[in-house]
């Protein structure tokens, strides 16, 4: 995980897309201060102002300095890695809708989803399958195998390339995590759709984030206002954060992976049958290793209509 101060490009004042560095500082200091067991009113004594102010900062409807994110996400015992990389994002001047080398720590994705209508996800590299298999039994932070259920109002979509089943049927090692990924899904706790081909996608991991950032009115120019792109490189690569009409790349192909994925039942019957396929050939020639590790990552949950 990188923390130098990834690249952006600043935007017109006048855009009424909100703008991504203080959206996103305040998202982890939403977070961490709910970790931290803080009410908004006892968080405004640390920096003497009241509780609609944090409110405010944690959803960007007012300005964020650096001091004040420091001061707040310090006192609520923020990792100093997270920290920093707030603190870079902040120091960017203007209206930011792209932001290069970003690669978030997991607590960034937690924090995300806590604050999101619906998260969708596209992928079509086998090593995703390890995102949906906690390192810890019980909880991987950032994975949607950690969460026994959907967080709160937040719906949880993966869109899966339908190849990827194919290379399950072929005994691909990445695909000894399907089984873990079926449960998931007859639990509810994300719904899968199966997308045919393999979509001409920016990175191995697309994730989008509708985001309730400065209240939500439920329009549809509303929430494209609101929506955040991840692009995930797996490896470690350092990935992009992007929103607005920077972003439109990214929107058009999770809206292309919506319109043309699968039924939810027939994807999931699919999956059993992908699981079931891995887990004879498994049986017949012997524990497979996985052909990366584990990462943490966020991911997904309902079907989005187009």
């Amino acid at each position: 995980m990188t923390t130098n101060t990834p690249a952006a490009a600043p935007c017109a004042p006048s855009c009424d897309a909100p703008s991504l560095p203080p959206v996103l500082v305040g998202a982890l200091m939403r977070h961490h201060r709910r970790r931290a067991g803080l009410s908004q009113m006892k968080a405004g004594h640390i920096i003497e102002t009241s509780a609609s102010r944090i409110s405010a900062l944690e959803t960007a409807r007012t300005a964020l300095t650096v001091s004040t994110a420091h001061a707040l996400l310090d006192a609520y015992g923020t990792p100093a890695p997270e920290i920093r990389q707030a603190l870079a994002l902040l120091a960017h001047p203007g209206h930011q809708h792209r932001i290069q080398g970003f690669t978030p720590f997991p607590a960034w994705m937690d924090a995300l989803i806590a604050g999101s209508r619906s998260v969708h996800v596209y992928s079509a590299d086998p090593a995703s399958l390890s995102l949906f298999s906690p390192a810890v039994p019980g909880h991987a932070p950032g994975a949607p195998g950690g969460r026994p259920s959907t967080p709160g109002r937040c719906r949880l979509v993966l869109l899966l390339s339908e190849s990827l089943l194919n290379l399950a049927r072929e005994g691909h090692p990445a695909a000894a995590h399907l089984s873990h990924l079926v449960r998931l899904a007859e639990n509810g706790a994300i719904s899968v759709h199966l997308v045919p081909g393999q979509l001409d996608t920016p990175a191995p991991l697309l994730a989008e984030y509708t985001y309730t950032v400065q209240g939500w009115k439920g329009s549809v120019t509303d929430r494209l206002r609101r929506q955040i792109f991840l692009a995930h490189q797996l490896g470690g690569a350092p990935g992009s954060v992007g929103n607005g009409d920077a972003a439109e790349a990214e929107r058009q192909l999770l809206q292309q992976a919506a319109r043309t994925a699968r039924p939810l039942q027939w994807s999931l019957h699919q999956l059993r049958q992908a699981a079931r396929a891995q887990q004879l050939d498994t049986a017949a020639d012997g524990p497979r290793t996985a052909c990366r590790p584990p990462i943490s990552s966020p991911d997904t949950g309902t079907r989005r209509t187009a």
